[in-house]
């Protein structure tokens, strides 16, 4: 039996399945997100020694781990947290991010590791925050990611996945050795741990086989079969990502260089683009009372005269994080549903833009995630695009691609190849074809730098 962790923004979820890859019980446990967006390491250490005693109860043997990526926090050799964590939704980094910084980001290819939401300044922020300097020094404490904290619970080892050490912006992702230069350039002194494949022996937990380690939007990758230049990814969750392989690894100005996987001599690259917090507007208008799922799933997307920006965190790709939560042509007529449609009409829009920018012309789009169950979504996507758009009957991409790797170290399955039964839906929204003045609202807003910034 496997068993499967995983640890998103919004929700931590726990899956066993069978030697048949068969789904056979599901939990899953809020995970609470403050409003300076940290949250609590020790609440996830819980609802984690809550999982594995699950785990043992069904007769899981091997045991894998997913999380959300790029989010930082500190902890001492037995365990306990020295800080919150400080997820990749957190902004708060004014104090850190002064004017030597801020000329960085326009350096080329170093650049994109000094803009406002890199990693970086996360790991500024709580290495000064809580005054680690000395602790790190002397080897009693530690600062990364969210991934080895886990593994360090679970193992007492303090290693990193592949994954989600190069998202830190201290690991080169062509070839997992540490970048000095960015060190010298923040100015502090952060130990790295060990570098690990995503599947490997990483220790036992109690009876479990703790085998697989890796970062959510990876493991959806490794799900959706989008490992090869021709197949992308687009996972809409907590926020909108667009995941690109590249097959070697490339840099394209403004993108995310990924790793997707390393898995013994195997190495996949790819480039990604996201809309940070997207997601959560959709959660965000449910909790309110202004829309249900089934609603916003039904409706055609529009984007005649109502552009909605469901950017909570700004835009990382283009790089505008002054545009947030923007709404331009509200009129006397406009009615809640304007504003429903043209913020799932935005959402694909943002996937058709980062998929032109990038110059790729898939075969397939596969799409996953929470936000995948909007048919309007997924059918505004299949408008927008010439390749064939497709979504998962089962929604759990991460989870699939966790027991996917486990499955791939017995050797159950063929490297490559999607895990699940996919469908493809079909476009036809003749709203969606106000893509063209989407991209002039977007150039307008990016030119009121100035305004937003003093607001």
């Amino acid at each position: 039996m496997y068993g499967v962790l995983d640890i998103g923004t919004t929700r931590i979820k726990f899956f066993v399945f069978d030697k048949e890859l068969r789904r056979t019980y599901g939990e899953s446990l809020e995970n609470v997100i403050h409003n300076d967006g940290t949250q609590d390491p020790l609440y996830i250490e819980r609802v984690v020694r809550h999982f594995l005693r699950v785990a043992r109860e069904r007769g899981v043997q091997k045991l894998g781990v997913a999380t959300y990526r790029s989010s930082i926090l500190a902890w001492d050799s037995s365990g306990k947290p020295l800080s919150p964590i400080y997820t990749w939704l957190y902004n708060k980094i004014e104090d850190v991010y002064g004017v030597r910084f801020k000329i960085l980001q326009y350096i080329p290819r170093l650049g994109i590791l000094f803009r406002q939401f890199s990693p970086l300044f996360r790991f500024l922020k709580a290495y000064k925050a809580h005054d680690l300097g000395r602790c790190l020094k002397e080897g009693r404490c530690y600062l990364w990611t969210l991934d080895s904290y886990i593994a360090y619970l679970l193992t007492r080892r303090f290693i990193s996945d592949a994954t989600n050490a190069t998202l830190t912006g201290l690991i080169h992702p062509s070839n997992f050795k540490p970048i000095p230069l960015v060190e010298d350039l923040l100015g502090v002194e952060i130990p790295r741990p060990e570098i690990v494949d995503n599947y490997g022996e990483f220790g036992d937990v109690d009876d479990l086989e703790f085998r697989v380690l890796i970062a959510d939007q990876q493991a959806a990758s490794i799900a959706e079969g989008a490992v090869e230049p021709d197949v992308v990814k687009v996972t809409l969750g907590t926020g909108l990502f667009v995941d690109i392989p590249t097959g070697v690894y490339r840099e394209k100005s403004g993108f995310v260089p990924l790793v997707l996987y390393k898995v013994g001599g195997r190495v996949g690259f790819g480039v990604e683009a996201y809309l940070a917090g997207a997601g959560r507007v959709l959660d965000l208008l449910v909790s309110w009372g202004l829309a249900t799922y089934q609603e916003m799933s039904e409706l055609e997307p529009a984007g005649g005269y109502v552009f909605t920006i469901p950017a909570l965190a700004g835009f990382q790709y283009p790089p505008a994080s002054w545009i947030r939560g923007s709404i331009l042509g509200i009129r006397y007529r406009t009615e809640r549903r304007d504003i429903m449609s043209s913020i799932v009409a935005t959402l694909a829009f943002y996937v058709r833009y980062v998929i032109d920018r990038a110059g790729v012309e898939p075969r397939i789009v596969r799409v996953n995630g929470g936000g995948s169950r909007l048919n309007s979504f997924v059918r505004c996507l299949a408008t927008l695009l010439k390749a064939r758009v497709e979504r998962a009957e089962d929604f759990e991409g991460t989870a699939r691609g966790v027991v996917y790797l486990l499955a791939y170290g017995d050797g159950a399955v063929e490297w490559g190849k999607p895990l699940g039964t996919f469908l493809s839906l079909g476009g036809g929204y003749k709203y969606c074809d106000h893509y063209q003045m989407w991209l002039q609202k977007m150039r307008y807003l990016k030119n009121l730098k100035p305004f937003f910034q003093g607001a």
